[in-house]
């Protein structure tokens, strides 16, 4: 079996038309100059994973922007809600993308979860969310595992974004332990590039298609990071490989006096 080359954009913030910006960042051009990287660095044809706010607010207009530039470049991808997104207003207007919870590559599996909570930034697990987790665990049995979520379940020592950690991580860690063969935890939210360990499991958080958040901050803070993704190679042998890319000519700069989103 051949390697599975995986794509991750992650907190595009898309709004109701191509004109919309985020501090000072024009999210769709943003997203597009992503894609294009991708293209360039020779990762065009990967599996895209959309790992949550795909849109600003849940607009539907956000959506189906987004599902016309995937058709029109040609993309395979699979998607999860994040806190600024909304599930049935995704699956209504990601016509061209079904949702798919539980995606099965090469000798992986892949499990994307869902850790926004109603009227909240912060994650967590409902008990419907965290029965799912365990059914889509046993389905998955005996293949190395790839599980997605937003929300991170670990620290990323920024004060405000670690109170949005997820929190009741820990029951859905048990289960990812007693699988015996979850390889990683890939997420967004936090805007920003960290790899970390949860327990004996990698985390990585992957910075966002459009701005990023200051690292170690104790309050909300853009950074002038340009926009980024993660590329992951997931191996027949249950290895993978996984790195992070920032844009090297994206001509936007974010404007770092903005105080909240």
């Amino acid at each position: 079996m051949s390697t599975v080359h995986i794509t991750q954009i992650t907190d595009l913030h898309l709004g109701s038309d191509k004109s919309e910006t985020l501090g000072g960042v024009t999210t769709f051009d943003s997203f597009q100059s992503v894609l294009r990287a991708t293209e360039a660095q020779g990762r065009g044809g990967n599996l895209l994973l959309l790992t949550g706010d795909l849109a600003g607010d849940y607009q539907p207009e956000a959506y189906q922007l987004l599902d016309q530039a995937l058709v029109d470049a040609d993309k395979q991808a699979i998607w999860l809600p994040g806190n600024h997104d909304d599930v049935e207003t995704m699956k209504a207007n990601l016509s061209h993308y079904p949702r798919q919870r539980i995606y099965e590559a090469g000798s992986w599996g892949m499990l994307l979860l869902d850790s926004s909570k109603p009227n909240s930034p912060g994650g967590h697990f409902s008990d419907e969310e965290l029965v799912f987790a365990e059914r889509g665990l046993n389905q998955l049995a005996g293949k190395p595992v790839l599980v997605a979520m937003h929300h991170s379940p670990v620290l990323v020592n920024s004060a405000w974004i670690d109170k949005q950690q997820i929190d009741n991580h820990q029951r859905l860690y048990q289960m990812l332990e007693a699988h015996g063969a979850v390889k990683a935890v890939v997420t967004g939210h936090v805007h920003q590039h960290n790899d970390s360990i949860w327990g004996d499991i990698p985390v990585y958080s992957t910075p966002s298609s459009c701005v990023q958040f200051e690292k170690y901050s104790a309050d909300f803070a853009l950074s002038d990071h340009p926009p980024g993704y993660r590329w992951l190679d997931l191996h027949a042998d249950g290895s993978l490989q996984t790195g992070v890319e920032f844009l090297k000519d994206f001509a936007q700069r974010c404007d770092q006096s903005c105080v909240g989103y």
